[in-house]
């Protein structure tokens, strides 16, 4: 079967299954610019228009279900409208939403976090990963007295402008449209997992650079995870050459009660939150050492300021409160071992039809690409195949999973072992098909 054939009956099934969805991706398109409000939900011919969302499951506007693998990117670690979330939330409305003042729920969720995440000794409420990150590369910046950054290639940080950089035909440039070149002058991208190349900025630009940011597992670019070694280098590193360590966990806190830093056991200086602390409500958090965030104490004369109409509003504190509640050492245990079931029956589906794909996995995060090894960096995701992950996209909609278009899954809670096979059974489908097509 031939490749285009393939996705245009997969689009052909799409359109007659989400006919109400495309009339209002055509409203959506006369109010808003695309039909969307958030780029990365988009995916052609148009996105579903979700009516509800139930555990582990959403329902569109056409009555089709879903399993849901993309859990909001992640940030729904508990399914949709889970009864003890929405418990909290509901008796917290009665005493009203947000004050411009301190409660007492953002001490409660401070206090865990700070008790969780070995890095975290103080921390501050934001309203989105993006200002996560943003706040605590201007803490490193302003504790050194530096400017510079190290980012990897690939790394997602957030919509901020001083992360919206990558490699672009071998030279260092901007990813958006509207981004001053100067703006990035001062960041550095290197590979991930290359502790040589991040040595050798050190070595030249030490006394320029402020951190080291990283994802201790690349999300967007493709749920890779650290070789051995590699986080643990990156802290030895960073005391070498006295430069401020951050740990983007806006992701991969899931992957322990301590997050990535708990489970490969590396400590950094700092730590971006996001997601999962929410509860599903927009949140953000940033936090390490104390004498850094002493640098935002308001009680000083000259204090680095932080604010927000809505950091640590009553109900993202409620939710974010008891959603860490339920993540605790028994939910990661279920989670792991969904992983597991879940990338070794995959296994077995590409090995069984010998198609050039392979699984990169860290805990309840996954990612399907079209390799025949599994990546070690962005640049080991391209492929000549790469345009398969659309149809296998598509292909899995079809059948009622609901992923990310780039190939990224991730589990929730409120999954069973059950929802899983029904996974497998759906993505061993559409990889026979695309054998099919690759045999033309």
């Amino acid at each position: 079967m031939d490749q285009q054939y393939a996705f245009a009956i997969a689009e052909r099934e799409y359109l007659l299954r989400t006919k109400k969805s495309r009339e209002m991706y055509k409203a959506a398109q006369r109010v808003m610019p695309g039909g969307d409000t958030r780029t990365t939900v988009f995916f052609s011919p148009y996105p579903i228009t979700v009516n509800s969302g139930g555990g582990p499951e959403l329902q569109d506007i056409d009555g089709n279900r879903y399993l849901d693998f993309l859990n909001n990117y992640t940030s729904t670690i508990h399914g949709h409208a889970h009864p003890k979330i929405l418990q909290k939330v509901n008796h917290a409305l009665t005493f009203g939403t947000s004050y411009a003042s301190v409660i007492e729920e953002q001490i409660t969720l401070a206090e865990i976090l700070s008790e969780r995440v070995p890095g975290i000794q103080r921390v501050r409420f934001c309203n989105s990963g993006s200002e996560a990150t943003m706040f605590a590369i201007r803490a490193a910046r302003a504790f050194t007295n530096r400017a510079g950054l190290i980012k990897m290639d690939g790394g997602y940080h957030g919509t901020h402008e001083t992360v919206q950089s990558e490699f672009s035909s071998a030279q260092q440039a901007p990813v958006s449209m509207g981004i001053p070149v100067h703006v990035t002058q001062d960041v550095y991208v290197v590979p991930f997992n290359d502790l040589e190349a991040v040595e050798r900025l050190l070595i030249q630009r030490a006394n320029e650079i402020a951190a080291i940011l990283v994802e201790p597992v690349m999300g967007a670019a493709g749920v890779i995870p650290p070789q051995p070694g590699y986080l643990t280098g990156l802290r030895e590193l960073a005391n070498k050459y006295d430069v401020i360590l951050i740990f983007d966990e806006v992701q991969t806190l899931r992957l322990s009660t301590g997050g990535a830093q708990s489970k490969y056991q590396v400590t950094p200086d700092l730590t971006a939150l996001g997601k999962i602390i929410g509860g599903g409500f927009p949140v953000g958090a940033y936090g390490g050492r104390a004498d850094i965030m002493s640098l935002f104490d308001p009680a000083q004369s000259k204090p680095l300021s932080h604010g927000g109409t809505f950091n640590g509003n009553r109900i993202t504190m409620v939710a974010g409160i008891a959603s860490m509640e339920l993540l605790d050492e028994q939910a990661i245990t279920h989670l792991d071992k969904l992983g597991q079931r879940l990338e070794s029956r995959m296994l077995e589906t590409i090995e069984r039809f010998a198609v050039p794909a392979s699984i990169t996995r860290a805990g309840s995060l996954l990612n399907v690409h079209f390799t025949v090894t599994p990546p070690i960096d962005y640049s080991s995701t391209h492929s000549s195949c790469k345009d398969l992950a659309k149809l296998l996209h598509l292909e899995l909609l079809n059948r009622g999973i609901y992923t990310a278009p780039r190939g990224m899954w991730n589990l929730s809670t409120v999954m069973t072992e059950i929802h899983i096979d029904q996974a497998v059974e759906a993505f061993s489908d559409s990889m026979q098909l695309i054998a099919k097509c690759l045999q033309q």
